[in-house]
């Protein structure tokens, strides 16, 4: 297997009459739900897709009540979840209130395991057409027409 990418151009706002520069875009292979993680844990482990299913959605609500109580959920090497926060600014600390907060958005911070299999030395990657491409890029890796 390996990571499928687009190549796109993007120009530099602060220099929009500049040509841009063409840089890689990851592209979906697919989508893998809560379903088929369940049913790829039960076939390695003796517990049911539906054990498994069970346990995934207990520990979302486990992590959305330790997050809303300002914890930060460290899950070993997969990595921990924080909430970040965003606000207007106040002219002092004084002035400052809860109001003031717009948003609140989760930041993940990936663990060693995670972050270990993710070294671009040991991925490999395949050029694929963008999703608006017009015409069809010829990948001489592609097994298609051979």
């Amino acid at each position: 297997m390996a990571i499928t990418y687009s190549v796109t151009q993007l120009v530099d706002p602060r220099e929009p009459e500049v040509a841009g520069k063409f840089y890689a875009k990851a592209q979906a292979s697919g989508i893998i739900t809560i379903d088929d993680l369940a049913d790829d844990i039960s076939y390695s482990t003796t517990l049911t897709d539906g054990d498994v299913l069970n346990v995934i959605r207990a520990l979302i609500k486990q992590i959305q009540k330790h997050l809303q109580n300002g914890c930060i959920v460290k899950l070993e090497n997969l990595g921990s979840f924080q909430a970040q926060l965003r606000s207007k600014g106040a002219v002092s600390r004084e002035e400052f209130t809860a109001d003031l907060i717009k948003a609140v958005h989760l930041q993940f911070r990936p663990g060693k395991g995670l972050n270990s299999l993710l070294q671009v030395d040991a991925l490999k990657f395949k050029k694929v057409p963008g999703l608006n491409a017009k015409v069809v890029e010829e990948d001489p890796d592609s097994d298609l027409g051979a």
